[in-house]
């Protein structure tokens, strides 16, 4: 009889791990600090490409559309781990011709950011050589015009101003 309970109190953690949920698959950190300054900014509208693949020695392709609202537009893009690109290079032939590139890391992902000219509507293009490893990313860019904001009549009005008093005439008779 005690050889029966020492078992089943052998088999009873078995028996319950078993019924135990399973672990849920690690979530992606970024191994590397994110800071505020790098998200604020973005355009309202951004568009592009979701997983742009940079191989040694190969051009990747990426499309990207952009509100101009004077806002940026960014691409994600990392070498295997996922870690960030050492640093970005832009040939002067393959600058953007209405807009700058900004190419900086971001947690584990190096950013490829482009801000378009003021009152630019348009496309435009430029390319990325990213080191180490000499791929290169080629972005094809469309820049579409944001609308103003109607003016909006406030809902209080100042009030009329005042009429000035005059003063009151003054007195020329003299005393005797």
């Amino acid at each position: 009889m005690r050889s029966f309970a020492y078992v089943s109190l052998l088999a009873l953690p078995v028996a319950l791990s078993a019924c135990s949920p399973k672990p849920e698959a690690p979530v992606a950190r970024n191994t590397l600090p994110v800071f505020a300054v790098d998200l604020a900014g973005a355009a309202k509208l951004c568009t592009v490409t979701d997983k742009v693949e940079v191989k040694p020695g190969a051009v990747a392709e990426a499309t990207m559309t952009v509100g101009n609202d004077g806002g940026w537009c960014g691409i994600n893009v990392a070498q295997a781990g996922p870690a960030p690109f050492d640093y970005g290079l832009v040939a002067r032939a393959d600058r953007p011709k209405n807009g700058k590139v900004y190419v900086h890391a971001v947690g584990d992902y190096t950013r490829i950011d482009y801000t378009p000219d003021l009152g630019f509507v348009g496309t435009d293009s430029f390319m990325v050589e990213l080191r180490p490893g000499a791929g290169k990313v080629k972005v094809a860019v469309t820049v579409q015009g944001v609308a103003q904001p109607a003016a909006v009549t406030p809902l209080i009005t100042a009030p009329p101003p005042a009429p000035v008093a005059s003063k009151p005439a003054a007195n020329t008779t003299r005393r005797r």
